[in-house]
């Protein structure tokens, strides 16, 4: 069933970004024919060309903005709004409806991201060839590193998109708990927010600063000791310990989440 929802969120994105995505490369693909007439002496092809890569720019920023509401819009609306009288009395989980959600939100966010940077070597002369050649480079880097290299890659892929459904799923669960009021949601899922930001903040600063100068004085001594034997180890684990940081934090918001609407769900 699960596929079934992602099929329904997927074609609704392809709806929602069917001409902003391919605007963005056609002009993207324009401007590169009209990026050397900026600053020409003739005025008319300086000035068409000045509002041609104004339009591009606009495309590529209301691109993301669009990306944002999406990704708002596709849950408050269709589990909390008018199409959630719907989506709830299918036969599937809460978990599975927010999954899906979620899923939809993060590929709506990737190709976006792939889109930007392709309108960028579309657009920039040379960009496609330096690309091509700073990869194998880049790749060379990392296998002299033998399998740190690949794995510090790894780590870094997997933080940002733990990073990026944990974010996802704040933003679904101060969509919950606002809707938990009568009156003013919108505003309240705000707070909502605010009040989970705040809270996240204090968890991640308190400690330390509690410690003071002794927490302090432990980490740069178990650094400057661990990072004199192996590096690798002290990089490694520290992505590590981030990437479960941010799992169980952005379970936490799931389950938080889930539990509202199976349990506390008002559509009225």
């Amino acid at each position: 069933m699960l596929g079934k929802l992602l099929k329904y969120d997927f074609r609704s994105m392809g709806k929602q970004f069917a001409f902003i995505w391919p605007a963005a490369l056609l002009l993207a693909l324009l401007n590169r024919f009209t990026l050397g007439s900026i600053g020409s002496s003739d005025t008319v092809q300086e000035l068409l060309s000045g509002i041609a890569m104004l339009v591009y720019v606009s495309i590529l920023i209301a691109m993301f903005v669009i990306a944002l509401i999406f990704i708002i819009q596709r849950f408050y609306l269709g589990l909390l709004g008018d199409e959630g009288y719907l989506m709830h009395t299918l036969p599937v989980k809460s978990w599975q409806l927010i999954t899906s959600k979620a899923i939809c939100a993060l590929v709506a966010s990737v190709v976006s991201i792939l889109v930007a940077v392709i309108s960028i070597v579309l657009l920039v002369p040379g960009a496609l060839s330096g690309i091509l050649s700073f990869w194998p480079r880049f790749f060379a880097a990392l296998g002299r590193e033998g399998g740190n290299g690949i794995l510090l890659l790894v780590e870094m892929l997997v933080l940002a998109v733990v990073g990026t459904l944990a974010a996802f799923f704040q933003l679904y669960l101060a969509m919950a708990i606002g809707h938990l009021f009568n009156k003013n949601r919108i505003a309240m899922s705000v707070v909502a927010y605010i009040v989970i930001q705040t809270a996240l903040n204090t968890i991640c600063t308190v400690p330390l600063a509690v410690a003071g100068e002794w927490a302090g004085e432990q980490i740069n001594y178990f650094l400057a000791n661990t990072l004199a034997t192996n590096a690798w180890a002290v990089i490694h684990g520290g992505l590590w310990l981030i990437i479960v940081a941010t799992a169980i934090v952005g379970g936490l918001f799931f389950f938080g989440t889930n539990y509202i609407l199976q349990k506390r769900l008002n559509l009225e």
